[in-house]
């Protein structure tokens, strides 16, 4: 059984919401957590067209890269487009979740994609996420209850390494401890100094999940006074962040390059700034608006920029640069990627995962 619960956690280990934007809103923003899931609906935007897709397909729960709801909402009714495809949905017992800009970020994400599409190699992020803070746990307890205490662990978050979950490890030991007038020991006498056959396990722990995985051991744990020790460890540089910069495996035209990204992109048309002759190696990207990377662009020593969209002035900007532009379209650029990255979801999960059929671009080429 698959539940909305297990697809955010899935989400969240592909695309940690960790790295969004502090303006962005992600993860479950409609429904309930508990909801039986069997078909899940992966789509750009929340739209009618989409809401009468996963009617007709029985999907239990939508994944949009656009959250439905963006800002905060004084009331919810059909008054506004986005309360009556709220309303709608929750009248269908139907969940919503975003995925955004973690999923732009995020190691194996929609830039990453991107940067593969359009041919890059030996990438890295433009603006480089912070890393995401780790911690090893131990904890000293009696072997009858080793088990349920290192279950406890895991429920709550621990011991995930990459794709392996319920990593850690145990060996055997002793305790010691004396009790006082006011202790009740779970184990032992008072007044006396007991031994007691004990196995020390050790996890690894993430940043957000360290206070339930503290809270989680200390009940499950039979003692008064567990031991429990946390250290911090060091993290290396990460691999996330907003956009990518890369190398191209041999040099190209800006014109070249430009025809590469309008025949990954499936597009009919594409907008080119820059000396179409200009020859370029070292590229950034991003999908969707890069408008706040243009600084990081120029300092990369980027020759060429290809995104969704950007300002006319931002544009001017890295054309004074002798930078190239390439604008593959706010759509396009988002929506192939994530038609790319949903096998990946589909790998993680117990559910059918479809892409949308029905969806289209609010901007057409004619």
């Amino acid at each position: 059984m698959t539940t909305v619960a297990d697809i955010v956690g899935a989400v969240d280990r592909l695309a940690p919401f960790r790295l969004a934007e502090a303006w962005d809103n992600v993860g479950l923003l409609l429904g309930d957590p508990g909801r039986e899931v069997g078909r899940l609906l992966v789509s750009l935007d929340v739209t009618e067209a989409v809401c009468d897709e996963a009617e007709r397909v029985g999907a239990e729960a939508l994944l949009a890269h656009h959250p439905l709801i963006f800002t905060a909402l004084a009331r919810l009714t059909t008054d506004t487009p986005t309360g009556r495809l709220a309303l709608r949905l929750a009248g269908a017992g139907r969940a919503v979740i975003s995925a955004h800009t973690n999923l732009d970020a995020a190691d194996g994400g929609l830039c990453d994609i991107l940067a593969g599409m359009v041919g890059l190699g030996d990438t890295k992020p433009l603006h480089t996420a912070p890393p995401a803070p780790r911690y090893k746990v131990v904890v000293f307890v009696p072997e009858a209850k080793s088990e349920a205490v290192e279950a406890a662990a895991f429920g709550a978050g621990a011991g995930r390494i990459g794709d392996y979950t319920e990593c850690g490890f145990s060996a055997e030991g002793t305790g010691t401890f004396l009790p006082g007038e006011g202790a009740e020991p779970a184990i032992g006498e008072k007044g006396r100094r007991n031994r007691v056959a004990e196995r020390r396990f050790e996890t690894l722990v993430e940043g957000q999940s360290l206070g339930a995985v503290l809270a989680a051991v200390a009940k499950a744990h039979p003692y008064e006074e567990p031991a429990i020790d946390v250290y911090p460890l060091h993290t290396p540089p990460s691999s996330a962040g907003l956009g990518r910069v890369g190398r191209l495996s041999d040099y190209r035209t800006l014109a070249q390059l430009a025809d590469n990204v309008k025949e990954a992109l499936h597009a009919r048309a594409i907008h080119v700034a820059g000396d179409p002759g200009t020859v370029v190696e070292t590229v950034g990207v991003c999908t969707g608006s890069g408008g706040g990377l243009i600084d990081a662009v120029a300092a990369a020593g980027c020759q060429a920029f290809v995104t969704g969209e950007l300002k006319y002035h931002e544009v001017q900007d890295l054309a004074a640069r002798g930078i190239g532009v390439i604008l593959g379209g706010h759509y396009p650029t988002e929506r192939v990627a994530l038609e790319a990255w949903v096998p990946r979801l589909a790998e993680a999960l117990d559910v059918e995962v479809r892409t949308s059929e029905a969806e289209s671009g609010v901007i057409q080429t004619r």
